[in-house]
């Protein structure tokens, strides 16, 4: 543990306040960016027992960061009163310099790293969660590939799987432009709804800024998936079968054979066996088509099935009736009296079963038949007969059975007897009362009917106990599918219906996750009779309100005719009807999707949607979709979550005009766009602003507290002159360089291609042949020739940068910007004419140097030569430099200026900094001016410099491509 002390002012210790914080940490970079939100220049750190100069050790460098560590003792912290930073603080550009608070919230490279959006990835771009991670901030225009904010709830409408989902597309407003799966337009996904809001909006409402396909008009439905659910089969029950149409039946449950068939080979005393095709006298009646339900208990389906004997038929099977149960409420205006109805909940309600029918009627009108089927306590068979409030319209299988004039003797028995030649089933009668009919129809034999009939012992094999912890579940959802589809082949070759029985069991959880009350347990009935994959959706109201466990089997399946009944379980869900419609300061997309015919599920989620980002104009007026760079900064610097920044620190009139001073250099709008997503909420404000303002050739820095934009474009004169009288003597360093730096032979520039909205790279030579480029990713670059441009200004500084400068600087410094042009003496030479102005008569300045020694030159400046031509920079107080061509005065410290300056030149003895001169022959003018590249603080009265030489062709290329 190391002790850190904190002083907050040191000049208020003599105050009643306390001003001193002692704390014992760990980590001490951690510490120092938890207790200040900005690290500024007024804070200094000190190792030792008392802060003093000499133990300075505040870092510069990541590595003096990381240093911070390492140390033993005391650490000292002191945060220096504004008023000393006044001079400091006039202008500071926001360099990428390392400050502690930056590097102990840098984004550290692991497992926990939050996901960054698909609208900035390069290839398989989806729809994804990104739990815990940055909502998408857009500028501009960007193909979004909107984020998933729920979880993705599947279900099965006549046997097609149909998904919901629910998107963000990022923070605020937007204008949609267009709307596509991949590479194919929504609107021609038959089956595919998708609904975008405004933020704040109802979800459920009609007011869209894009909507394709069926409005939404219910809120979509909490769901949490179980994560146990991986696709695992329901395995078959019927582990061992007996197929014969040898097979029939006497009074008493008896099964015999005529083909010597011995049962005790198959079967023992104890067996569960299943009967199927044991149907004598009316077949079923399988009819298909729509059906119509009737709150007084109907059934109504159109056919052209001319069915025989249909009164006489007692039973009737209902598998994959579904419907949509809809709950509205309607409020009336007082005032108005006009009414208003909304939906409040939106559900599926499932009516399959086997049910009692009372009588069956029919009409015929133009070929068509009509049957009513009048149901026998239904409500009793399955409560969610109670939903049917109105006439509603399924889609099932339907089957006709029990007649008065047929026998099924299909079940699920017990074996209490047996023979080789003879099975005695335990209680017959009581399991299937169709037995009864058997000594009056047949007179107590079925011998001489020949039917086909199977014999199937039956074992339950389940999948689970699964818990499913979801505290406000209401409802538990089964998604099941058959991937081959549900058939059977007879003997003869045809094809027949074949089915199975899913048995799910439920069970409540306590808050200890323990099993808690009865288990209840639901029958599911599965048959078809197609080659074509399907699934099937039950859903079950749960006894209580919370978590619960669940686990499934098949507990009946066909098997004989070699019969296609696997069934796979696809997903469970634990749901409850959500109340929540409107998400404020996001853009919402609901999405649903139709699976293709024949898919076994829903191919990966690839909606992407061409949007550009509504912003208000200078942060107060009125939405309006722009791709423009200055509004995105504005924007985002009053954002209360990024920049949170007032009006009265952005320099809003000065960041337009510079806007418009791109604009007019380029004669293109292009080149001031900005188009990118911010996801990473690493990110701090400042480097999004850097990143905002180099898109479009800009850098930003502050002026006193306001934010400005300076364009970095050609600059015909200087703003500041640098010569031995503003430098830290001997802290000059120059470079010479020799070829092009590192050795590169070209650049890469990656940008987003607007044609595909794909990274792409435009590369010099634009032949590619290029073995070492210098390679560049842009961030919100989305035009070619914005791309092109900047390519050729990197290369272009690669080709002519042949000097570099580095040098130490009095706080004069503190007015430049990177980027920005100034004058710099050699002064690693003794022949230089620079210094001071001393005196001023009209046009005649007397210097603090000697320019022209006629005895003997002791005063080591070189004399002005006759006959060659001279200009003196003097150094304005407004941050200019005037160029003024000169002569040799009288005296050999004067020079005669061929015009009067531009501003009153500083002499007074009084002031604190005089003008500064620097002398340069006409041929030598280019060979003084530098482009500033970096500048950090050296310590509270000087700065560290870095330039390279000033030249003109860096921006040759600039009206090439724009």
């Amino acid at each position: 543990m190391k002790k850190v002390i904190i002083i907050d002012n040191q000049f208020e210790g003599n105050k009643t306040k306390e001003v001193k914080t002692e704390a014992y940490v760990d980590n001490v970079p951690a510490y120092i960016a938890w207790s200040f939100k900005e690290f500024t220049p007024g804070i200094r750190i000190h190792h030792g027992e008392n802060p003093t100069q000499d133990n300075d050790v505040t870092p510069r460098t990541k590595e003096g960061v990381e240093r911070l560590n390492q140390l033993e003792g005391v650490i000292w912290i002191v945060v220096h009163p504004t008023w000393l930073q006044v001079v400091f603080w006039v202008v500071t550009a926001v360099m990428a310099a390392y400050s502690v608070y930056m590097i102990a919230t840098m984004p550290k490279p692991n497992a926990n790293s939050s996901m960054g959006s698909s609208n900035n990835e390069l290839a398989n771009r989806t729809n994804k969660a990104r739990v815990r991670s940055r909502i998408a901030d857009i500028f501009g225009t960007v193909l979004s590939f909107p984020d998933l904010i729920a979880e993705i709830y599947t279900y099965y409408e006549n046997g097609i799987e149909i998904e919901e989902c629910l998107m963000v597309i990022g923070r605020g407003y937007y204008q949609i432009h267009n709307c596509k799966d991949g590479d194919t337009a929504i609107e021609g996904i038959e089956g595919t709804s998708v609904s975008i809001y405004d933020p704040n909006k109802s979800i459920t409402g009609n007011e869209t800024i894009y909507r394709t396909g069926n409005a939404f008009t219910s809120a979509p439905r909490a769901v949490r998936k179980s994560d146990a659910i991986n696709g695992q089969s329901l395995v078959k029950p019927n582990d061992l079968s007996l197929e014969s149409k040898a097979l029939y039946f006497m009074t008493g449950g008896v099964i015999r054979n005529t083909a010597n068939i011995d049962f005790t080979q198959s079967f023992k005393v104890g067996d569960g066996i299943a009967i199927t095709g044991a149907g004598f006298g009316i077949n079923d009646a399988v009819l298909s088509g729509t059906a119509v339900l009737t709150p007084s208990f109907q059934v109504i389906v159109q056919s052209t099935l001319d069915i025989e004997a249909f009164a006489g038929y007692k039973g009737l099977l209902l598998n994959g009736a579904s419907f949509e149960y809809i709950v509205e409420e309607t409020t009336v205006d007082p005032e108005t009296g006009e009414s208003t109805t909304v939906v409040k909940d939106r559900s599926f309600r499932d009516v399959s079963g086997q049910y009692d029918v009372s009588r069956v009627t029919r009409t015929l009108s133009e070929g068509i038949y009509t049957y009513t089927i009048q149901l026998v306590n239904a409500k009793q068979v399955n409560a969610n007969w109670s939903f049917v409030v109105e006439n509603q319209a399924v889609n099932a299988g339907i089957t006709l059975n029990l007649n008065a004039d047929s026998m099924t003797l299909d079940g699920i028995y017990s074996i209490s007897a047996i023979s080789a030649i003879q099975i005695t089933l335990a209680n017959a009668s009581t399991v299937n009362a169709e037995w009864s009919k058997l000594p009056t129809m047949f007179n107590g034999s079925t011998q001489g009917k020949q039917t086909n009939v199977e014999l199937e012992i039956v074992a339950n094999k389940w999948v689970g106990w699964f818990n499913l912890e979801f505290e406000q579940a209401t409802q538990a959802v089964f998604n099941v599918y058959a991937p081959q589809g549900m058939y059977a082949t007879v003997d003869s070759g045809g094809e027949r219906r074949a089915g199975c029985t899913v048995t799910v069991q439920i069970q409540m959880l306590d808050e200890n996750k323990k099993p808690v009350g009865e288990i209840v347990t639901k029958e599911w009935d599965i048959w078809d009779q197609t080659k074509s994959s399907f699934g099937r959706t039950a859903r079950y109201d749960l006894p209580g309100k919370g978590s619960f466990r669940f686990r499934l089997a098949k507990t009946y399946a066909k098997e004989n005719n070699r019969p296609v009944t696997e069934v796979k379980i696809k997903s469970v869900y634990a749901t409850y009807a959500s109340q929540k419609r409107n998400y404020p300061d996001v853009t919402v997309i609901r999405l649903k999707t139709t699976a293709t015919d024949g898919a076994l599920s829903v191919k990966d989620r690839k909606l992407n949607c061409l949007v550009t980002r509504r912003l208000r104009i200078d942060g107060t007026g009125a939405y309006v979709a722009t791709r423009d760079a200055g509004q995105a900064l504005i924007n985002m610097a009053l954002d209360q979550y990024i920049g949170r920044r007032s009006a009265s620190e952005l320099d809003i009139v000065q960041i337009k005009a510079e806007i418009q001073k791109v604009k007019n250099y380029f004669g293109s709008d292009d080149a001031t766009e900005f188009n990118y997503t911010f996801d990473d909420d690493n990110l701090s404000f400042e480097e999004q602003a850097g990143m905002i303002a180099s898109a479009c050739f800009c850098e930003t820095h502050r002026y006193g507290n306001k934010l400005r934009w300076k364009f970095e474009g050609p600059q015909d004169h200087s703003v500041l002159l640098f010569n031995h009288r503003n430098k830290v003597p001997g802290s000059e360093k120059r470079t010479i360089n020799i070829g092009v730096n590192k050795n590169y032979d070209g650049v890469e520039l990656e940008y987003t291609s607007p044609d595909d909205d794909i990274r792409t790279t435009y590369s010099i030579p634009e032949d590619g042949s290029a073995r070492n480029p210098m390679k560049i990713t842009t961030s919100g670059i989305r035009n070619h020739a914005v791309a092109k441009t900047r390519a050729w200004r990197e290369w272009n500084k690669l080709l002519y940068q042949d000097i570099s400068c580095e040098f130490t600087a009095l706080d004069e410094s503190n007015l430049l910007i990177r980027n920005d042009r100034i004058l710099v003496a050699d002064n690693t030479k003794t022949t230089v004419r620079d210094g001071e102005v001393e005196f001023v008569d009209g046009l005649t300045l007397t210097l603090s140097q000697y320019v022209q020694d006629p005895y003997s030159r002791t005063y080591g400046n070189v004399e002005i030569k006759e006959g060659e031509k001279y200009y003196i920079y003097l150094q304005m107080p407004d941050a200019t430099v005037d160029m003024i061509g000169c002569e040799m005065g009288n005296n050999p410290d004067e020079v005669i200026l061929n015009r009067a300056p531009l501003k009153k030149l500083v002499v007074g003895a009084d002031r604190y900094a005089k003008t500064t001169y620097l002398i340069v022959a006409a041929s030598d003018v280019d060979k003084e001016a530098f482009l500033l590249t970096e500048l950090s603080p050296n310590n509270e009265l000087t700065n560290n410099l870095t330039c390279i030489n000033y030249d003109a062709r860096y921006y040759e290329k600039d009206h090439s491509f724009i």
